[in-house]
């Protein structure tokens, strides 16, 4: 497949993509944004894909390793030449496995830090995508969101946090398979691309065993006149 490589424009990070595959989108670049870790902690990246949720967070978060887990093998293989491309394979390590064996990969209870973008589309959804690996990054082929936030808390220490961005028409499933697993929702930002139009994504954290009270936020994404507000511009170009 034909790679072009696109400037993720932070820290002169370059990503190699597949032109006519699943490419990342402003979804990814909102959730390493939103991400918060210490310098200790080690960040699990479900579904990594390319690498490029986890380029950013090493470049934006002060933690000791990142480890991405992708499924898809030539994907993976991408992500892998994206790490060594922007010299970081002493801070990312991708793994080409199915995310419901990280448990057994990773050790229970070995992280801090979960992310993930996953497939927005439930199986049954009636969605058709006519490549397949792009139908593998948006839809639950392999994996339930059930099955996700469930290897999710099994790998998170007591007290470590999941962060989850995805459509407003699934907000209720996902705040109750994270309730479901010990993943207390603790903050939801709704994300508006404008004012005048409703809420279509959000980002969610959540901590494990964690206690009950929820926080809700909202970022605008663009005025009517389609600049950038100065709330997104201060995420987007957030330094440490």
């Amino acid at each position: 497949m034909e790679i072009r490589i696109d400037d993720l424009k932070c820290n002169n990070l370059k990503l190699k993509q597949f032109a006519d595959g699943y490419c990342f989108t402003s979804d990814a670049v909102l959730l390493a944004n939103m991400t918060r870790s210490s310098s200790g902690d080690t960040i699990v990246d479900f579904g990594c894909g390319n690498g490029a949720i986890s380029l950013l967070l090493s470049a934006k978060l002060p933690c000791s390793k990142i480890i991405g887990i992708e499924f898809q093998k030539e994907v993976a293989e991408l992500a892998i030449d994206n790490v060594k491309f922007n010299n970081l394979e002493d801070k990312i390590t991708i793994i080409n496995d199915d995310i419901l064996n990280a448990p057994d990969v990773l050790g229970k209870e070995s992280v801090e830090v979960v992310v993930c973008n996953p497939p927005y589309f439930a199986q049954a959804s009636g969605e058709k995508r006519e490549s397949k690996q792009i139908a593998l990054s948006r839809h639950e082929s392999t994996c339930s969101l059930a099955n996700l936030v469930s290897s999710a808390s099994k790998i998170l220490k007591y007290g470590g946090e999941f962060y989850l961005i995805h459509k407003t028409a699934r907000m209720a499933e996902v705040i109750s398979e994270c309730s479901n697993v010990s993943l207390i929702p603790k903050n939801l930002t709704l994300i508006y691309p404008k004012i005048s139009k409703k809420a279509d994504t959000f980002v969610l954290r959540c901590k494990k065993m964690g206690k009950h009270g929820l926080e809700v936020d909202k970022l605008v994404v663009y005025d009517e006149d389609g600049n950038m507000t100065k709330e997104a511009q201060a995420l987007y170009n957030k330094k440490l």
